[in-house]
C-alpha cells in the first residue's frame, strides 16, 4: 500500500509515540537558554590546553554541532571523542565534557573516569544518572538536561548546554546572538516542514519521496560534517537504513574513483552550506561532474537557507530530520524505537 505523507490519521498511526512532532520543538531550547546559570565552576577553575567533548550516538552529535560552530573562535585543540580509552595528551591541562543524554552510557562513564584520574578539569552534561552521581560526588559541575523522546530529539538541548560550558569556561565569547538568530531561522523551517504541511508545499516530503530506495552516499564539506554524519544517524534510528557519509574535498582525492563501478541505486547527496566561498562550490561542481560523467548517478543539492555560522549547521540538520521520518514513514517503519541498539546494551552489560 502506498503511503500517502498528507494522511495526518495515517501519520499518527506509523508515528504512534509522535517523533515528528517532536521536530517542530527542535529549535524551543535555543530561546529559553535555561542552562545559562545551571552550574558554577567555583575556585577550582583553571585555564587548559585541549578540549574533548566525550560522547556517543545523539550526545556526540551535539558536540559535533557545537565544534563545527565556534571551530574559528577556539584557541585550542578540540575534538569529538567516541571510545571508551583516552588518547595520551589527555591530563591535567585538558578540558574534558562528557555529553551522555542518560547519564548511563557505559563508554562515557569509562572515559570521565579515566579522565578524572588524569586530572582533567571535568564538566558533565546529560538527564541525571550515574554521570550526575559522579559530578556530585566529586563536587564537579554538571549541567541536567530535561527528557525529550530519545537522546536524537534532545540534540538541540545538549549543543546550548555544551556550548554554555564552553562560555562558562572563557574557551569562547557569547554565544547568546548565534543561538537566539539560530531560533529566529529554524521557525519559518518547522512551518514549512512539519506534517500538516501537503507535498505540493512541503520540501521535507518531496525530498523523502526522491531519497526513497536508494543507498544514500552523503557527502559535505569538512566544516560541515555534523550535518552529514547527523543524517547518516538519522537515516539509521528513524528510517531503520544504512548509509554512509565522506568530506570534500578529501573525496576527490580517492574515493570519486569508486563512483565508476558504484552499486546500482547507490545515489550521492551533496549536503551545501548557504555560505560557500567560490572555492568551495568550484569544489562541489567539479565533484558532481566527476561522478555524474563516470556513473549513473544523479547528485542530488541539500541546500537550506541560512545565514548565521550556527543556523547554518542546524538548519539542514532540522530539514534532514524531518526528511528521515518521513522517509521512515514511507517505509511504515515506526521511527522511534531503537531496539538493536537496545539489545546492544543489553548484551554488552549482562
Amino acid at each position: 500500500m502506498k503511503i500517502d505523507l498528507d494522511d495526518l490519521d495515517l501519520i499518527s498511526r506509523l508515528d504512534p509515540s509522535g517523533m515528528v512532532e517532536a521536530l517542530n520543538h527542535f529549535p524551543d531550547p535555543l530561546r529559553t537558554r535555561k542552562y545559562q546559570s545551571a552550574f558554577e565552576l567555583g575556585k577550582g577553575k583553571r585555564r587548559f590546553r585541549s578540549l574533548v567533548i566525550m560522547g556517543m550516538g545523539g550526545s556526540a552529535s551535539a558536540g559535533d554541532v557545537v565544534l563545527d560552530w565556534v571551530r574559528d573562535d577556539l584557541r585550542v585543540p578540540a575534538f569529538v571523542h567516541r571510545e571508551p580509552s583516552l588518547p595520551g595528551f589527555v591530563n591535567s591541562g585538558t578540558l574534558f565534557i562528557a555529553v551522555s543524554y542518560s547519564g548511563e552510557t557505559s563508554e562515557t562513564l569509562r572515559a570521565f573516569r579515566e579522565a578524572k584520574a588524569r586530572r582533567a578539569q571535568l564538566i558533565g552534561i546529560g538527564t541525571g544518572g550515574r554521570l550526575a552521581e559522579l559530578c556530585t560526588r566529586f563536587h564537579l559541575p554538571f549541567i541536567r538536561v530535561e527528557p525529550a523522546l530519545a537522546p536524537r530529539a534532545a540534540l538541540t538541548q545538549l549543543v546550548v548546554a555544551t556550548s554554555t560550558a564552553l562560555e562558562k569556561v572563557e574557551a569562547v565569547e557569547s554565544i547568546g546572538r548565534g543561538l537566539e538568530q539560530a531560533w529566529r531561522e529554524l521557525l519559518p523551517l518547522t512551518g514549512r516542514c512539519n506534517a500538516q504541511i501537503d507535498m505540493e508545499r512541503n520540501p521535507a516530503k518531496r525530498l523523502a519521496h526522491s531519497l526513497l530506495g536508494h543507498f544514500l552516499v552523503l557527502y559535505s564539506l569538512q566544516r560541515m560534517s555534523s550535518v552529514a554524519r547527523r543524517f547518516k544517524n538519522q537515516l539509521a534510528e528513524n528510517s531503520k537504513q544504512v548509509a554512509k557519509y565522506e568530506a570534500l574535498p578529501e573525496s576527490c582525492h580517492n574515493e570519486i574513483e569508486a563512483w565508476q563501478s558504484s552499486p546500482a541505486r547507490s545515489l550521492p547527496v551533496l549536503i551545501r552550506d548557504t555560505g560557500e566561498s567560490s572555492f568551495e562550490r568550484a569544489i562541489f561542481e567539479g565533484f558532481r561532474s566527476t561522478i555524474g560523467s563516470a556513473s549513473s548517478a544523479s547528485p542530488i543539492d541539500v541546500k537550506v537557507s541560512s545565514e548565521g555560522v550556527l543556523s547554518r549547521l542546524l538548519c539542514p540538520i532540522l530539514f534532514l530530520d524531518y526528511v528521515s521520518v518521513y522517509m521512515a514513514l514511507l517505509r511504515r517503519v515506526d521511527p522511534t524505537p531503537t531496539r538493536l541498539i537496545a539489545k546492544y546494551k543489553n548484551t554488552k552489560e549482562s
